[in-house]
């Protein structure tokens, strides 16, 4: 008897437990759900401070438009957005860059370091993202492949960018496009770019209308094109890198864009190190070559410093991976996560 009065003791308790989570789960669905938008106007440089010199295809007027859409973007700015690296198999002659994830990005949140200045304004910036633009369509058309290095590489993997403190873009090619490349720019010459061939390794695309490179032909800003040989298992550009290290190329971003890279960035910079860099870290020291490529010359003094000294002025890359994927929080002030983007980590 007293062991049946337990079972429906039992009975009554576990439906009363789920009468208690039915109405608890009813009531909490009117509950008002925590918001993710945000002001983050605060965040802004003051449009008097952004360095605003004009360019062919960008001037005050177009910076101050793109100011103030910024601003209404930013005033109500969802900070729950999330992003999925999209794969190199849905990249064709057809689609183009708007069929792609369309990371933010804000010229208003521009700041420089002073330790580690920008050397490119919003409006060049502007130019080298047209450029590159440019460029991907010719080569998806043509059928030219090509993966971004050295530097911009590098951006990439710190910033989702151009680097702060660089003023070029590199990308890598195979040596039998050569001669395809231009060949298109011959039969292209009534467009407003140019692929100069500046040695049998090594050609320059870039506007017309772009001002001169220092005292040479060429225009800046420039695309510089190193072009790279190979055999069964290596490809030799200034350096010898294994094949597994760079093929299969992947999508990487570039202020919005995606743009292939070498399918792993640690390795490659490993053997980059190896060749030119004794002390290189690709988290944790930051340096400025002593370089200008806007004016084919030595100029700037080079620098090294720790990354995490730019951290409250730059956007970077905070990580955090499981065997498989690296969740990439695009950081503001080394605070505020403007988004996340999922990576295949590189293996």
């Amino acid at each position: 008897m007293q062991r049946k009065q337990w079972f429906i003791i039992a009975g009554a308790l576990f439906i009363t437990s789920q009468l208690y989570l039915y109405f608890f789960y009813r009531h909490f669905e009117h509950f008002p759900q925590i918001s993710t938008i945000s002001n983050l106007t605060s965040l802004m440089v003051p449009f008097e401070h952004l360095e605003r010199n004009a360019t062919f295809s960008c001037s005050e007027l177009t910076l101050q438009s793109r100011y103030k859409l910024e601003f209404q973007q930013l005033e109500h700015y969802d900070l729950n957005q999330s992003y999925k690296q999209p794969s190199m198999s849905i990249r064709s002659k057809q689609q183009n860059q708007t069929d792609l994830p369309q990371l933010p990005y804000f010229y208003s949140l521009w700041k420089t370091a002073s330790i580690l200045p920008r050397l490119i304004t919003p409006c060049e910036h502007q130019v080298y993202i047209n450029l590159l633009k440019t460029f991907d369509q010719i080569c998806r058309q043509g059928g030219v492949e090509y993966m971004i290095s050295y530097g911009t590489l590098l951006g990439s993997y710190r910033n989702h960018d151009i680097l702060p403190y660089d003023d070029d873009v590199d990308v890598l090619i195979h040596v039998k496009y050569y001669s395809l490349l231009a060949k298109i720019n011959k039969l292209n010459n009534k467009t407003d770019w140019e692929f100069y061939r500046n040695t049998p390794t090594n050609m320059k695309f870039y506007f017309l209308e772009s001002p001169s490179a220092g005292v040479y032909k060429w225009k800046w800003p420039f695309i510089g094109m190193d072009f790279y040989t190979d055999n069964a298992t290596h490809i030799r550009s200034y350096m010898h890198i294994r094949k597994d290290i760079i093929f299969p190329l992947v999508l990487r971003p570039i202020a919005g864009l995606w743009v292939p890279g070498p399918r792993n960035i640690y390795k490659f910079f490993q053997v980059m190190s190896s060749r030119y860099y004794s002390s290189f870290s690709i988290d944790e020291k930051c340096y400025t070559q002593a370089y200008s490529h806007r004016e084919e010359r030595r100029k700037h003094q080079q620098k090294t410093v720790f990354c995490e000294q730019l951290r409250n002025i730059y956007p970077y890359i905070r990580r955090t991976c499981d065997s498989d994927y690296c969740q990439e929080h695009l950081m503001l002030n080394n605070v505020t996560t403007l988004y996340v983007l999922k990576m295949i980590r590189d293996k």
